[in-house]
């Protein structure tokens, strides 16, 4: 079960760079808030995310286990149900001024500007390219462009990247952990599952962090600094802070029971307990 560890923190990541993913469009409930920012294009991507993150583990798992896991990925992070479940959970929680200032957002300039970069920096050639050239442009920075750096060091602080991420990784490795040892017969009391959790995340922080500033780094690099002030000051309001602290809130949660979920089904697949 170690092998799952890596794969979370990509997940974790993932999930930190996509959930600012916005498309610019006209809005003023949540459910057209999350419309017209690809949200539900992000939770489309979160399966084949955690499907990839898996196989790209160091040790290839044994057929049985392969077969499994395929198994369990049926119906698992489903896009619609996870939206549904996430919307219901954020229901009531943003006043109408704040859709409106967001829906304001995603229609302006550099909204749009700000779109185009985080959409085209989600493709695969894309992320390729970010994996490659992203470490070389932010190791450049603290030289070469300081208050770049600075800016993109306050982003990721306002969007609470590295504490989500870190949350999320650690929350839904707790529901797996915690429902395969359940299902092998040898169940451990929370605070043991946590530290054995931690202790084989060691380092989970660090990377989350790296991975986030890198892309950060790729994907708004030739966002001049003025704008980049200004889309960071969009984060910060009380519309673009209330709605990301809600979301991160909802999609961590669902996430985990997601997550609970697919370590049943994995079991079961495994022949370890009955559906």
């Amino acid at each position: 079960m170690t092998s799952f560890v890596p794969p979370l923190t990509r997940l974790a990541f993932a999930f930190c760079c996509l959930v600012s993913l916005t498309v610019a469009a006209p809005a003023q409930t949540l459910h057209e808030i999350n419309k017209a920012n690809g949200f539900h294009e992000m939770l489309t991507a979160i399966g084949p995310g955690f499907v990839a993150a898996v196989k790209s583990a160091p040790e290839t798992p044994p057929q049985k286990v392969q077969d499994a896991l395929a198994a369990a990925m049926e119906g698992a992070f489903d896009a619609n149900k996870m939206e549904a479940a996430i919307e219901s959970r954020m229901a009531d929680k943003l006043p109408a001024k704040d859709l409106a200032d967001l829906a304001s957002f995603y229609a302006s300039p550099l909204g749009k500007q700000v779109t185009a970069l985080e959409i085209q920096a989600s493709t695969p050639q894309e992320r390729e390219r970010k994996t490659i050239e992203g470490p070389k442009i932010l190791g450049e920075l603290p030289s070469r462009d300081p208050a770049r750096l600075a800016q993109y060091r306050q982003i990721v602080d306002d969007l609470s990247a590295v504490d989500t991420g870190e949350a999320v990784a650690l929350n839904m490795g707790y529901a797996m952990l915690s429902e395969m040892l359940g299902a092998a017969g040898k169940p451990l009391p929370d605070d043991q599952i946590m530290a054995l959790l931690r202790q084989r995340s060691e380092g989970l922080r660090h990377d989350i962090e790296t991975d986030v500033m890198v892309s950060v780094a790729y994907i708004y690099r030739d966002l001049p600094l003025d704008d980049l002030k200004l889309y960071g000051a969009f984060l910060a309001s009380p519309a673009g802070r209330h709605y990301y602290d809600q979301m991160q809130v909802a999609l961590g949660a669902v996430m985990t029971d997601e997550a609970r979920s697919f370590g049943h089904r994995f079991f079961v697949a495994l022949g370890y307990r009955k559906a």
